[in-house]
């Protein structure tokens, strides 16, 4: 399998990824770094840096994958991009979290940019964060750059699996992660349906919860996009079974995500696609 969203931080060594992984039998744990900037979320903090993800990569080299990350304010962000595509060791970009509309002028440089390295970006868009504000911009993003990769991550991204979809956070009804039933076509399900350069990460609450609220639109949602949907976890948890360093347990978001897979894909073949093979398309990795 690959894990298409896992972080190191402070209190996360490349050890605990591993450990979390192969509680789930084991497979690829792609390393996502966040870099300090003006913008990012990670804000003074180099505890998810590039060369983090670059250093844990070169000591598993089989068993992960290093993105990179620039904050698009930081002056040198372009050439710093263009010195990590030279090294061949960075295969994508993100989690690109940052305070800026999606559509911003140096978020569009770094998109065209990583067109071209031929690197997936994965970008986190929610409504309270506020990280990648302006989700309704998104399609004209995807549709003008179809040269580029996206993969669709987060509060913002899941709502919008809903064609009711509740995004003004000053709204009674407003959630960042809504429950009930799901109305179909969603801005989110028709850009999978309507953009193939366009991909969902299921990681975290947000995927999570999004499959779990309407049982029959999550087996028909995963039945039409199941060459477009990408398993992760971005789970804080150490060993793949809830264990959390300050000694408290809670489900491991890896798990329940591949049990509802499990219990909602129609074939092997559509769990396959989303646990390994699509990811492995992106990364230029070998399907099965």
């Amino acid at each position: 399998m690959i894990d298409f969203h896992t972080h190191l931080g402070t209190n996360r060594s490349i050890d605990n990824v591993r450990q979390h992984i192969d509680a789930h039998g084991g497979g690829i744990s792609v390393l996502l770094p966040l870099e300090p900037g003006p913008s990012s979320a990670a804000g003074d903090s180099d505890a998810m840096s590039t060369q983090n993800a670059i250093e844990a990569h070169e000591s598993h080299p089989e068993d992960t994958v290093a993105f990179c990350h620039v904050d698009p304010l930081s002056p040198n962000a372009i050439a710093r991009l263009s010195a990590l595509h030279d090294t061949g060791v960075v295969k994508g970009f993100g989690e690109h979290k940052v305070r800026l509309p999606v559509d911003h002028p140096r978020n569009m440089e770094i998109y065209r940019l990583c067109g071209e390295f031929g690197w997936p970006i994965l970008i986190h868009m929610d409504y309270t964060g506020p990280f990648g504000t302006n989700f309704p911009a998104l399609e004209n993003v995807v549709r003008s750059l179809p040269d580029t990769t996206f993969i669709g991550h987060a509060m913002a991204w899941w709502t919008n699996i809903s064609a009711d979809a509740v995004t003004d956070p000053s709204s009674p009804g407003f959630s960042d992660y809504p429950m009930g039933p799901v109305q179909p076509f969603g801005m989110t399900d028709r850009l999978l349906t309507e953009c193939p350069n366009l991909y969902g990460d299921l990681s975290a609450r947000s995927g999570y919860l999004a499959l779990l609220r309407d049982a029959d639109f999550t087996r028909d949602f995963l039945k039409r996009h199941h060459k477009r949907i990408l398993w992760g976890t971005d789970c804080p948890c150490h060993d793949g079974r809830g264990y959390y360093p300050n000694g408290t347990f809670r489900a491991c978001l890896g798990e329940v995500m591949l049990t509802l897979l499990r219990d909602s894909c129609e074939s092997e073949g559509h769990f396959s696609d989303i646990t390994h093979n699509n990811g492995a398309k992106l990364l230029g990795l070998d399907v099965i």
